[in-house]
């Protein structure tokens, strides 16, 4: 169906190239949609040296950054087109989105897809980098499996990280948990369930780590003096949804700033829809965000046909007449 419209009008745009942006940038483009993918280079949680390994598929692993050239090199087979910066500025104006970024970028879309993921609050010493996604964890479905015998240290100081805590004895009987904080955070009812599954509780804060090897915990060094030592340390601090672009735009947003979505990715606003961690505070997998890209894709997709559609029979109407 040929519609007129001008050439630099990309059919998608699509903030953020994690698993989630991939995905949707992947299947829009066998859609044969014209796509804009822009990532910031900001590290998000696909870039750090963390390897996936309940990703169906591959049995032995397969690391993020690794997962993320794969999708990157199958989009860019597709036509998809890649710029590597950071939206500042997405306004929406006669059916017509437009980004903006630093370095004069702009790009201009009939629709978007927001994957934009989340920012988290982690436990920060010096060098604590190294050990993201090495024995610094954030999630109990993706790692959990590995810390079976394992010191497992968790920290936070609330009742979802006493959960975390108590789930990880599932794995392992060395569960220790730091609040990271100069009190206790944690209800007493859940204070009382640590306690009962054997879980010590220490109140204080974290000041630096020992390593055994590089990325390696050997033990936390802790403020005023003390240790703990650990082979893992599972992050509870929680996450903040980069959802700024969304607000801007007057899409809804839950409390805790996540984009509410439907079940076909879709927000409040027609043409935009968002995928992967931004939109939810449960199940911040790898395959759930590549499933919600591709469901992004797919309703953006008929989106688009609808348009062209109703497009084709005004322009059939007028001719008749």
């Amino acid at each position: 169906m040929d519609v007129t419209r001008p050439l630099d009008l990309f059919d998608a745009l699509v903030i953020g190239g994690g698993p989630a942006g991939l995905s949707a940038a992947v299947n829009l483009a066998r859609a044969c949609r014209s796509v804009a993918v822009v990532d910031c280079g900001r590290p998000g949680r696909s870039d750090w040296a963390q390897t996936n390994r309940n990703y169906l598929g591959f049995p032995d692993g397969i690391t993020a950054v690794e997962l993320s050239a794969l999708g990157r090199a199958q989009a860019e087979h597709y036509g998809v087109r890649f710029y590597d910066a950071e939206v500042a500025r997405l306004v929406h104006d006669d059916a017509v989105f437009t980004a903006e970024a630093p370095g004069d970028l702009t790009l201009h879309g009939r629709a978007v897809v927001l994957a934009t993921g989340v920012n988290d609050r982690w436990v920060t010493f010096p060098d604590y980098e190294q050990y993201v996604g090495r024995t610094m964890h954030w999630c109990i479905v993706c790692d959990g499996y590995e810390m079976q015998g394992k010191r497992v240290l968790v920290v936070g100081n609330d009742d979802h990280a006493a959960e975390t805590a108590i789930q990880l004895r599932h794995f392992t009987d060395q569960v220790v948990m730091l609040t990271n904080g100069g009190s206790l955070g944690l209800s007493p009812e859940q204070v009382s369930e640590v306690d009962e599954h054997g879980i010590r509780l220490v109140v204080g804060r974290i000041a630096g780590a020992r390593a055994r090897a590089k990325g390696v915990f050997e033990a936390v060094l802790l403020e005023g003096g003390g240790e703990i030592e650990l082979d893992h340390l599972f992050n509870q601090q929680g996450a903040d949804p980069n959802s700024a672009l969304a607000r801007a735009l007057g899409v809804k947003l839950t409390d805790q700033g996540y984009i509410v979505v439907d079940t076909e990715a879709k927000t409040s606003l027609p043409g935009v829809y968002a995928a992967g961690d931004v939109t939810r505070l449960f199940s911040h997998q790898v395959a759930t965000a590549v499933h919600e890209g591709g469901t992004a894709a797919t309703a953006l997709n008929y989106y688009l046909y609808q348009k062209d559609l109703e497009a084709f029979r005004a322009g059939r109407g007028q001719t008749s007449s």
